[in-house]
């Protein structure tokens, strides 16, 4: 009774681990992450962004473009798919038009500029990553490994000083599908819809919210395709013809003394 007790008590695990078997170590699921994660590195496709906010709540059709490192460009559509606002970022600089500004700003990528477009604080690399569906990771001092029999889920904890981030991993495709932080002013990280294209494994669904900033922002790839050569003409900073040009400061304020300019070879409105 006794024996038969203690099996009840310890469910064996069930998961499917892959072909390698369950990880023997926490640095070994971080490498199975990595290499998860780096099999995706150019997404282009239509989507829709849902946006919870302190200036409420709305959604917007994309098509979005991202290729490994931080080459991002989104164009918001309106009802007929007309585009109303491009972003485009190659890492370090940026470039956004918005119809109803009737001006492209063009400027350092900062967390400050990306915010022009999206309510988001974050550098050109991060975005790109969680596009991509990749959980970014704290530098880690020490790392921990449990399996969490109820969800099914590894647990790999990144420890850094008194700073936790949690990542919950669904194997056998060794994506995360969630990651929170402890001691950390970060935001929290939900993916879904994990689907299979052209042989790998994405979260077609990514969930962030940063309490500290009262915004939830959900992604959601309709129309994607995975990993197709990039065309760099996405990611140039063209300004529609005609439209005056605003350079700005890496706090997204206009340059003192440079004034919004015409294209060249364009009247000025």
């Amino acid at each position: 009774m006794i024996s038969l007790l203690g099996l009840t008590a310890c469910p064996k695990r069930i998961a499917d681990f892959g072909k390698d078997g369950e990880p023997r170590s926490a640095e070994e699921l971080l490498r199975r992450i990595t290499v998860a994660e780096s099999q995706v590195y150019s997404l282009k496709g239509d989507a829709k962004l849902h946006v919870d906010g302190p200036q409420g709540k709305g959604a917007v059709s994309l098509f979005a473009a991202v290729t490994h490192p931080a080459f991002i460009h989104i164009e918001q559509l309106d009802f007929f798919g007309r585009p109303q606002g491009v972003f485009v970022t190659d890492g370090t600089r940026f470039g956004l038009y918005m119809s109803q500004d009737g001006k492209y700003y063009r400027g350092p990528a900062t967390p400050a500029n990306l915010s022009r477009f999206l309510p988001l604080l974050m550098p050109p690399a991060e975005l790109a990553a969680v596009m991509m569906g990749r959980a970014p990771k704290l530098t880690a001092d020490s790392l921990e490994m449990r399996f969490d029999d109820k969800l099914q889920l590894l647990v790999l904890v990144i420890n850094r000083g008194r700073a936790r981030q949690i990542l919950h991993v669904q194997p056998p495709s060794y994506r995360v599908v969630k990651s929170t932080a402890e001691n950390l002013n970060a935001y929290e990280l939900e993916f879904g819809e994990l689907s299979t294209v052209n042989g790998v494994t994405l979260p077609k669904q990514a969930t962030l919210d940063a309490r500290s900033a009262r915004t939830k922002v959900e992604l959601v790839w309709k129309d994607v395709a995975v990993n197709e050569a990039p065309d760099l003409t996405l990611y140039e900073f063209e300004p529609p013809e005609g439209i005056p040009v605003v350079e700005v400061d890496e706090n997204g304020d206009a340059r003192q003394g440079v004034d919004a300019q015409p294209v060249p070879g364009q009247p000025a409105p």
